[in-house]
């Protein structure tokens, strides 16, 4: 992932070392959440194919797998280390594939699926790249698919938790940057329809959550 300008990038290897405890809780939440709007726009898509961009090492897999049963699981993402914990974990599946890639570089061609989602990736850009990132989701989806995006928004609750880590030393995400939710429907304009959003306050490190439908055609849709 490339670092916003004049930051630090994430340090993912140790991040996959050491998960906070609390991390356990919040991924509970966030899951409920996302199984909730996949199996709600997901009725005339059964079983659909499933990207997840960012997904090293994912905490929502084994979920999506269980509830959704999707007919393809793909893992994109550039952290090796990530990578190789989540085939350690899901062994010799036949649906699930990984792939190692930056969503900024994506060799898409050819992998397309009905539902395309981030949990915490499109913050780790300048301006530019995550409006590049967002663009990634579509690339990938059938028309009519969703792409299912999460980011931290700069609410009250946000700022102050953040506030608070960075002062104890327990920050670890030092090039993550709080988008508005008015940068990242100006970046999905003409890709497609908000159709669902929701802000994730139990998480305290605030989540936005935004399903948009793609509404354009692509070369393969």
């Amino acid at each position: 992932m490339s670092a916003e300008q004049g930051s630090v990038p994430t340090d993912w290897d140790i991040y996959y070392q050491s998960v906070p405890f609390t991390a356990r809780f919040t991924r509970k939440y966030t899951e409920s959440v996302l199984l909730s709007v996949m199996r709600r726009f997901m009725r005339d898509h059964e079983p659909p194919a499933v990207i997840e961009i960012g997904g090293a090492n994912s905490c929502f897999i084994d979920g999506i797998l269980s509830a959704i049963q999707p007919r393809a699981y793909h893992v994109i993402d550039s952290n090796q280390y990530g990578l190789s914990l989540l085939l350690d974990r899901i062994g010799t599946r036949s649906n699930v594939f990984l792939h190692e890639g930056d969503v900024l570089q994506l060799p898409t061609a050819g992998l397309r699926a009905e539902i395309v989602f981030s949990i915490g990736l499109i913050e780790h850009f300048d301006v530019a790249q995550t409006r590049k990132a967002i663009e990634a989701h579509f690339d990938m989806l059938y028309r009519g698919g969703y792409a299912i995006i999460s980011f931290p928004p700069p609410t009250w609750l946000y700022v102050h938790a953040r506030s608070i880590a960075e002062r104890l030393g327990k920050w670890r995400f030092t090039d993550e940057r709080p988008l508005t939710t008015d940068e990242v429907r100006d970046a999905v304009k003409g890709l497609g329809e908000v159709v669902f959003e929701k802000t994730l306050w139990p998480l305290v490190f605030t989540q936005h959550l935004m399903v948009v439908r793609k509404t354009i055609c692509g070369a393969n849709d």
